[in-house]
């Protein structure tokens, strides 16, 4: 996926980023003033010391002025407090200006990624996403720490020599500014090549991250199918584009510093040349030769560290296009704008006033489907791979909006319903009990984190599954890793059945919970499911049809449309699609169980 998605149409991500970062750097206006005065003082003081260095060879050496040297002494010490003062007091704010900034841009992007539908997330390469978040920061970080420090110091030392140089002597000034010429044709070379190099390297980064995040999310299946030495051949060409890249912009440096040293040697021989002939006819000091010299370095030091500093700020500009670029991104469900006031939880009636929908605007997925499901009922939806039933489900829990058509609880348009009030409404359990790292208990409070250690119990008891956590190492305590994989498929099952019953919703969405398990756990998760359902709307996605056995209601979803539905019984004695499907279905599970 090309990294050019994350660009908002229309805009120019350069400007989009650069905007970015000024509004959010904009209310802490106070702290940089004070960090560019302090920059500006320790700078200057530094620009004095050629000065006092021009006054002691011309006063205290040339004329025998011993008065003269204590006092050039005196203010040479007296400079280097002050920029050792000054120096220290700008490092500190800038660093700390910086590390706030981060601060808030990571928590900007982590709270656009939740605010994000599933839509998002599916066009999105997660690779990428972690990508924003780690390097693409990091690289901020590094000019944020030093190159802001460096460019304001630069650019100041850079006007400042300079200014300074035409005060002593324009005629040796003019003579030094035959290398200006080369040096501005290499700079501006460099500037071309150098912001095309650090935009390949950031766009080969995020290839290396998607790559190792894709490789260990789907580790089990590379060794399943032996495939270890393919993806290690796959990640040594993405590394080796990666190496490349960098190499680049090594190389591009590699020549262009050395014509910035020779240009500065060519300068000093210059001002050597003239200033020695000028100090032979008394046009000058040899005091001003030397401080000319010391500038001459002031000059092309600020010009080598800008066009270091060039790099990093090519590297980070391109980090934050991207980064701002995904910030730009409008959520495809997005929070409405006043959304209607809803007191307590709502009964729990579904309804949905002539529906069409496609990932695709242009292939719809659904198409005009009316349906309404009563407070209470349980619904199971059922019917082939690709029907549409799981499209029906992620339209009823929002998280897409149809493309045409209304979706409504208890007479609400979700898209009217803030996102907390419809979450505490309408609760998703997914076919794969999915757990956070960190104990059982946290993992039952994340639907509803109010709650008290009496309230988790008692929940895990009216489930029937209070045993089967006492019998885990530590309780409730129980430490698990990232997406529990120290629990089994059915224990992982029951600890998100437990969070769903703690968090008490009305409705209740189910990707049937018991498809891949084994039958001991199948009837153990199952009875959990029983007594979670009680009394709550429900709508299940059943994967075996025997769980429309036991449904209030059967829909049999065909080619985006409910082509039947009715009770179980109903639908067999009326020979049709549901039957058909429920005969095909018992003759593979007898085959399967003999």
């Amino acid at each position: 996926m090309s990294d050019d998605v994350t660009e908002l149409p229309g805009e120019d991500p350069q400007a989009n980023g650069l905007r970015g970062a000024v509004g959010m750097l904009a209310p802490r206006w106070r702290a940089i003033l004070v960090a560019t005065l302090s920059i500006c003082l320790f700078t200057g003081a530094s620009l004095a010391k050629p000065l006092v260095i021009q006054y002691a060879l011309d006063r205290g050496v040339a004329d025998g002025d011993r008065g003269a040297l204590v006092v050039a002494g005196t203010l040479f010490l007296g400079l280097i407090v002050v920029i050792y003062a000054f120096q220290a007091a700008s490092t500190y704010l800038v660093n700390r200006i910086g590390q706030d900034f981060l601060r808030e841009l990571r928590v900007r992007l982590f709270t656009h990624y939740q605010r994000m539908s599933l839509a998002f997330f599916g066009r999105e390469n997660a690779g990428r996403l972690v990508a924003r978040m780690t390097s693409d920061v990091a690289t901020i970080n590094d000019v944020l720490n030093n190159g802001f420090l460096m460019v304001v110091q630069s650019t100041l030392t850079l006007l400042g020599a300079t200014v300074i140089l035409l005060v002593l002597s324009w005629k040796l000034s003019l003579a030094t500014a035959i290398i200006l010429p080369p040096l501005i044709i290499a700079t501006a070379i460099f500037r071309v090549y150098s912001r095309r190099a650090y935009g390949s390297v950031r766009e080969r980064i995020a290839d290396v991250l998607i790559h190792m995040q894709e490789s260990f999310s789907g580790l089990r299946v590379v060794q399943a199918f032996a495939r270890e030495q393919h993806n290690m051949e796959r990640f040594g060409s993405i590394n080796e584009r990666n190496y490349e890249a960098n190499v680049n912009t090594v190389r591009i440096s590699a020549m262009y510093f050395p014509v910035v040293e020779w240009l500065s040697g060519l300068g000093i021989g210059v001002i050597l040349y003239f200033g020695g002939r000028q100090v032979a006819g008394d046009a000058v000091t040899v005091g001003t030769v030397t401080a000319f010299v010391f500038y001459l370095e002031f000059i092309f030091q600020p010009i080598q560290n800008l066009s270091q500093v060039y790099d990093m700020v090519q590297s980070a500009g391109a980090a934050l296009n991207k980064i701002f670029g995904v910030l730009g991104i409008k959520p495809d469900v997005p929070e409405p704008a006043k959304p209607a006031k809803v007191e307590g939880n709502l009964r729990g009636r579904i309804a949905l006033d002539d529906v069409t929908f496609g990932y695709d605007p242009g292939r719809p997925v659904l198409a005009h489907i009316t349906l309404g499901i009563e407070p209470g009922q349980h619904v199971v939806l059922v019917g082939p791979t690709g029907a549409g039933k799981s499209t029906l489900a992620k339209l009823m829990t929002r998280f897409y909006d149809p493309t045409e058509g209304r979706v409504e609880i208890d007479g609400y348009d979700l898209r009217s319903l803030a996102a907390k009030d419809l979450r505490r409404n309408v609760t998703l359990v997914p076919q794969e009990g999915f757990l956070f790292t960190g104990t059982i208990r946290e993992n039952i409070l994340f639907g509803r984190p109010d709650a008290d250690d009496t309230a988790v119990v008692a929940a895990c008891e009216t489930l029937g599954i209070h045993d089967f956590i006492m019998s885990l190492p530590n309780g409730y305590q129980t430490l698990v890793s990232f997406r529990g994989s120290r629990l089994s498929a059915g224990e992982k099952q029951l600890v998100s059945i437990a969070r769903a019953f703690l968090a008490d919703p009305p409705v209740l969405i189910l990707d049937e919970a018991t498809s891949s398990l084994d039958p001991a756990t199948e009837e153990q998760v199952e009875e959990a499911l029983r007594r979670l359902l009680k009394g709550r709307t429900s709508v299940v996605i059943a994967h075996r049809l025997s769980t429309a056995e036991h449904a209030d209601r059967v829909l049999v979803v065909d080619r985006g449309t409910i082509v039947e539905e009715g009770h179980h019984r109903e639908l067999l004695a009326r020979g049709g699609y549901y039957s058909a499907l429920y005969r095909q279905w018992t003759a593979g599970r007898e085959v399967r169980s003999a």
